[in-house]
This record gives structure tokens, sequence and C-alpha cells, in this order.
């Protein structure tokens, strides 16, 4: 059953219930309002009947003529026996004879509906002066007019109760349609993206995104975005990698060739494609590697995390590379004896990438800095500040992308990939820390990493 079904459904029958409930009540409400009001007219007629002198008189109640004054229309009056025989009987309507004689001590007020009417009656006992029980009263009515209104009320119910589950279908689907056409258009949507691979998203009206159907649509609408992003993201990767990958094989392929052909005579030329082979390979190396690192889960593994000394790592890692480099590498710590727990290597990884970048393009002496971070203390913040060539401010929001290079021939004739930023942004986020790049073209450049150390 479809779900604009479903909901039609419930409205009519919801609807359906209350007025029927509704009706019931109604009807039965006027029914015991009105009859008593007749019980009570017929209480007043008993407590006169019982003040008049023959009443308490069994010779009297053989005959009529001193009742038959207190005979309404449409009324009944009896006077029945401890036997429950009827001595005396007056009625203007015979249906009235088929309420039932039956002596009671009790006083009571009955309602009874028959096929022909509907009566009200009542019972009282008559005494004499020893209070002893001689007989009984019974007063009865029939309520025609009752009868009829109760007809045209239920008829009025009936029709009203009809229209109302016409109205309540119609306006069911009415509503149900404009409910549900958000979700439609939804799966509309989502069928239009599976067949064509398009992203789309659904428009939503200013009016509509604060209810619970328009914090779906903005949900999806946001889903769409980052698949999207993702999507040409992973795209982009594959070509850039690709790309990346085809240069060193074409070129090892090259001299392969270029070997089996004329390299095994020509000493010279033999060095030249070996020497070109080795360095393409191992840039392949290193290229491979670094694609390695980037697919690694951003998150480091349990086994992998432990407490190590920051403020250790950072003089030793920098001491390497100034060795190794040449260079001249000034730190500047002031965190203090602090413990950060974390994955020491893949920190390490991070700061050798942001090194490695502020000496390639930098021949100024670069500076480190560690220190706590002056609005948190358990926060450690790591700089890596060189006086290079710095970059423009229009390239800094994509430093972080996967194989974004500012300049590309400048960054191939250094061996750059545009992996390194990406695969340190991945590091700092899996130590639930964040990084950023300062730079003016000319002045240099400051990347700022900011550490949890706990």
């Amino acid at each position: 059953m479809r779900l604009r079904t479903q909901i039609t459904l419930l409205i009519v029958s919801s609807l359906l219930s209350v007025l029927f409930f509704f009706s019931v009540f109604t009807y039965y409400t006027f029914v015991r309002i009105t009859t008593k009001s007749e019980i009570g007219v017929l209480w007043n007629a008993a407590q006169t009947i019982l003040s008049l002198p023959g009443i308490r008189t069994p010779e009297q109640w053989n005959y009529t003529g001193w009742l038959r004054s207190s005979l309404m229309p449409q009324e009944l009056i009896r006077i029945i026996d401890p036997h429950s025989n009827i001595k005396l009987q007056l009625q203007t309507d015979k249906e009235l004879s088929q309420i039932p004689a039956q002596f009671s001590t009790q006083t009571f007020s009955k309602t009874l509906k028959t096929s022909e009417a509907l009566m009200v009656y009542i019972q009282i006992p008559i005494s004499d002066e020893e209070q002893h029980t001689i007989a009984v009263l019974q007063l009865g009515r029939k309520l025609d007019a009752l009868d009829d209104y109760l007809n045209v009320l239920l008829a009025v119910l009936s029709f009203t109760t009809a229209v109302a589950a016409l109205l309540s279908l119609v306006g069911g689907m009415y509503f149900a349609r404009i409910i549900l056409r958000p979700i439609h258009e939804l799966a509309q949507i989502m069928e239009s993206i599976q067949k064509s691979g398009v992203f789309k998203r659904v428009v939503m009206p200013p009016s509509k995104r604060q209810d619970e159907l328009g914090r779906l649509i903005h949900t999806f609408n946001a889903m769409i975005g980052k698949l999207e992003t993702n999507f040409f993201q992973q795209r982009q990767f594959l070509a850039d990698a690709s790309h990346e990958l085809k240069t060193p094989l074409t070129i090892i392929e090259s001299y392969a060739n270029l070997l089996k052909r004329w390299g095994g005579n020509d000493a010279k030329l033999r060095e030249e494609a070996i020497d070109a082979i080795q360095s393409e390979a191992s840039r392949l190396r290193n290229l491979t590697h670094t694609l390695l690192s980037v697919a690694d889960p951003e998150s480091p593994s349990t086994e992998e995390a432990a407490a190590f000394d920051l403020e250790e790592l950072v003089l030793t890692t920098a001491a390497s590379l100034q060795h190794a480099f040449h260079r001249d590498i000034t730190c500047e710590i002031r965190l203090g004896q602090k413990m950060m727990h974390g994955n020491a290597d893949k920190i390490k990884q991070l700061l050798i990438i942001l090194l490695d970048n502020a000496i390639k393009y930098s021949d100024e002496r670069v500076i480190v800095t560690l220190e706590p971070d002056p609005r948190d203390a358990g926060i450690a913040v790591l700089k890596v500040i060189d006086r290079g060539i710095g970059i423009e401010a229009a390239h800094i929001p994509r430093l972080f992308d996967r194989f974004y290079r500012v300049d590309q021939a400048r960054n191939r004739s250094t061996g750059g990939s545009g992996l390194g930023l990406a695969i340190a942004q991945n590091i700092a986020r899996a130590h639930r820390g964040t990084i950023s790049v300062t730079s003016s073209p000319g002045l240099g450049t400051q990347v700022t990493v900011m550490l949890p150390l706990g």
C-alpha cells in the first residue's frame, strides 16, 4: 500500500472515530437530558395525585372521575394492588398499556423503548394512615415529540458524518499529496542521480526550512554536496596520481629501450641511462610511499598511540635535518617537560614535511617554535617559519589538496609531488589537531600546527 493511501486512510479513520464517538455522546446526552426532564414532570404530577383524598381509599379506585382532571395528553395513570392487579387505569394512548404492571415497594423511574414509541414511567408506593403499602401509583408518558426529534437528530448526525467522511477523504488525499511531494521529488532525484550519475539537489522553499521535511531535504542536499565533492576529489586524485606515475614510468621505459638498442657499446650513454632510471625509480618509490601515506587511515591505531616527549622529538628531528641539508634551523622551545599522547612517528613525519618545504623554498634560516597555547595549556602550538619566496593568498586555501602545487615546474624541479601538506593535515587531524598556513610573497611562510597533548 502506498504511503499516500496510508496517510489518507489514517486521516479518514481518525476523523470518523472522533465523529462517531461525538455523535454517540450527543445522541445519548440529548436522550438523557430530555427523559430526565419528562420524568421530573411525572414526579411532580405524582405528588399532586398523592395529595388527593381518594387515593388512599380502595373503594374510590373503582371510579375514574376524580382522577380524570389529572390526566395529561400522552399520559398513563395506574393504581396497582399488591397482587400486581391493575385496580385503576386511565390512558390517552393505547401504546402506553405496554408499560409493565408489577407491584414493588421501591420508588423508581424507567425508560421503555418499543418498536412503536419511546416511553418513560415512574412508580411510587401508596401508604395508608399506618404507613402500610396498600398499592403503587404508576405514571407513564409517551414521548412522541422526543422520538421525532431523535429521528431528526440521528439523520443529521448520520448526514454530517457521511459528509465529513467524504470531505476528509478528499482532504486527506490532497494534504497527503502536499506533504509527500518533497519526498516524491527526493525519490525522483535519487533515481535520476542513480541513472545519470549527475549530482542534483532538491529545491527547498524558505517556508519549509524549519519543519521535519525541510530538515530532511537540507540533510540530503548537504550529503549530496559532500558526495559530489568527494567524487570530484577522487577523480582528480586518480588523474593526478596517473599523471605523476606516468612520467617516471615513461622515462624508465624510454631509457630501457635506448639501452636495449644502442646502449651496450656506448659507455657514456649507458651511464646516463642507468642514472636516469635510478633517479626515476627512486622518485617513483618516494611517490608510491607518499600515496600509501595519504591512503592510510587518518586516526592512529591503538597500538601506535603512546606517550612521548614532544620537545625532544622536535629538537632531534630539527637537528637531523640541519645536518642532512647543511641548513641553519633554530629551535625556540618553551613548552616545558610535557608529554604528548599519540603516534611519535607520525608527528615526526609531519615535522619533516614542514621542514622539508621550508628548506626547499627558502635560503635563509628556518625557525621552529614550540610553546603552549595561551588560551589552553593542554594544547601545544608548533610553528615552522621561513623567510622564503612565500605564497600568494589565492593559493593558500588549496595548499592541502592532494597533488596541488603552486608552481608545477618549480615543484617538479624540487622533487615535490603536492602530497606533503595533505599528509601533514591527515596526521594533524588524526591527533585531533589543526594545521594552518599564513604567507606573504617575498616575505616567507609560517605553518602553525596545534596539537592536544592529552
